[in-house]
């Protein structure tokens, strides 16, 4: 029997308001919003604890700026830190030039930290694209080693439907993309990688369409927000969109992701990246 292929865990640590598209373009307002990024973390960082789950966050540079000993203290649990921006702006909407230098500042932010420079990058809200082929331009001027910003859908805000669902090396360049994961299922691609998939679905869904790519021999990508798991935060200007994406189902997350982290193996990021070379150099 062939061993399970490796999985991947990743969160994007962010406060819950630079997720809001209705609060993270105003970033002189982020002071006065209560900021529980740190408490919302911890938790997630028991959860893996007690899984012995390692895993990659995408960190947020201004989380790190502000919140170094959280960072200090993710890493020292063995995660590795990959970078998710500065002011979590859609790539989509930046100029080469401004993308250039939100990477340069978010890598700094946790190079000041932890004295290396990370190999990972995801963008917020999986906004790179079609529409943006020159990201993956800056982001091998940045030295990254792979990108992880890519969502073979398509929803309200985010993904590209045409782009590969599994990993690969994109061309011209020594950077993997490595897609958040879908199912193939009725001639489309549907999501069940995390985030509002997870809280949303049933578990026993999840848990099938799961199977069914493991099965296959595909690698399993999951993402998780530190907010998702916190259920005393509130906030009642969001918009009605955001009152479903941003709330809906985090009462009964943390039970799901005791029940996923015991029913399929995960690992860092990394680990699946470095996995990929052999193959690669096996098919030529």
């Amino acid at each position: 029997m062939n061993a399970a292929p490796r999985h991947v865990f990743t969160v994007d640590l962010e406060e819950w308001f630079q997720g809001l598209t209705s609060t993270n373009r105003d970033v002189a307002r982020w002071p006065l919003l209560e900021s529980r990024v740190v408490a919302a973390t911890r938790q997630l960082l028991g959860i893996l604890a007690s899984r012995r789950v390692t895993a990659t966050f995408f960190v947020l540079g201004h989380v790190a700026d502000h919140h170094p000993a959280l960072i200090e203290e993710i890493a020292a649990a063995g995660h590795e830190l990959g970078i998710h921006g500065y002011f979590h702006r859609f790539v989509n909407r930046m100029t080469p030039a401004e993308f250039d230098a939100e990477l340069a500042r978010s890598l700094e932010a946790l190079e000041r930290i932890t004295g290396e420079l990370p190999a990972g990058h995801r963008a917020p809200y999986f906004s790179i694209n079609a529409s943006t082929p020159w990201a993956f331009d800056c982001l091998a001027r940045a030295g990254l080693r792979y990108d992880s910003s890519i969502f073979p859908v398509r929803s309200l805000l985010y993904g590209d439907p045409t782009a590969p669902r599994l990993p690969y090396r994109v061309p011209g360049h020594d950077l993997w993309e490595v897609p958040a994961t879908t199912l193939r299922w009725g001639g489309q691609n549907w999501p069940v990688g995390g985030g509002f998939y997870l809280r949303i679905l049933p578990y026993a869904v999840t848990r099938w369409a799961l199977r069914r790519l493991q099965a296959a021999g595909e690698p399993i990508v999951v993402y998780h927000h530190p907010w998702e798991l916190d259920t005393g935060q509130r906030y009642d200007a969001v918009t009605a969109r955001e009152r479903v994406t941003h709330y809906a189902g985090r009462r009964g997350l943390a039970d799901k992701l005791q029940r996923l982290l015991r029913d399929f193996t995960f690992g860092p990021m990394r680990d699946l990246v470095a996995a990929q070379a052999p193959v690669v150099a096996a098919a030529r």
